[in-house]
């Protein structure tokens, strides 16, 4: 009787947390329907309506404004620069979100999605041995928005944080005053 009560046990934990990750991405995925008004001329192609205007299924003569109306308004800054880095007194450790191994910060920053990993390994004496000790999964919420401390000022303004998102962040998306910009500064190989 015990092992059969483990058994229905083990069952209804994996259903409640099947159903928890279901309605968890369907909170993320932001399944909402955009009226036809709101919705980005990509959107509002339709291909099956070639007229004059398009040529293979394609529109010509639009700009980036036609696509994201913000885009004149609030310019795409990909990093600061290295005076505005001097001025706040960032180092490259400010760069890197150690608070979580992946993190999703909402728009409003008050709000945060952040998973947390607790591993072992690998180790010199076999670095084939990599173990998760601890999976958590932490949704945070604060109730009064919080000013920007330095470190967030120095990060790359992201929405994907942790310690993934910010190298991400810093290796491949940011094109001003990058970290070898920096290391090569700091050794001294500035050209």
């Amino acid at each position: 009787m015990g092992t059969y009560a483990r058994y229905l046990a083990d069952k209804a934990y994996r259903v409640a947390l099947g159903l928890w990750i279901l309605c968890l991405s369907t909170i993320l995925c932001g399944c909402s329907v955009l009226p036809q008004s709101m919705r980005t001329p990509i959107e509002r192609l339709n291909i099956s309506d070639m007229n004059s205007g398009s040529q293979n299924g394609v529109q010509q003569g639009l700009s980036a404004a036609d696509y994201d109306p913000n885009s004149l308004k609030n310019p795409a800054k990909l990093g600061l620069s290295e005076n505005e880095t001097k001025a706040l007194g960032c180092n490259i450790r400010d760069r890197f979100d150690k608070g979580a191994t992946l993190a999703y910060d909402f728009g409003d920053r008050q709000t945060r999605l952040a998973l947390h990993l607790d591993v072992n390994g690998p180790e010199f004496s076999d670095p084939s041995r990599f173990e998760i000790k601890t999976v958590m999964l932490r949704f945070t919420h604060k109730f009064d928005k919080p000013p920007e401390s330095k470190r967030e000022k120095c990060r790359f303004q992201s929405s994907f944080q942790g310690l993934f998102g910010s190298v991400y962040n810093e290796f491949f998306v940011r094109n001003n005053y990058t970290i070898w910009k920096e290391l090569q500064g700091k050794i001294g190989l500035t050209r």
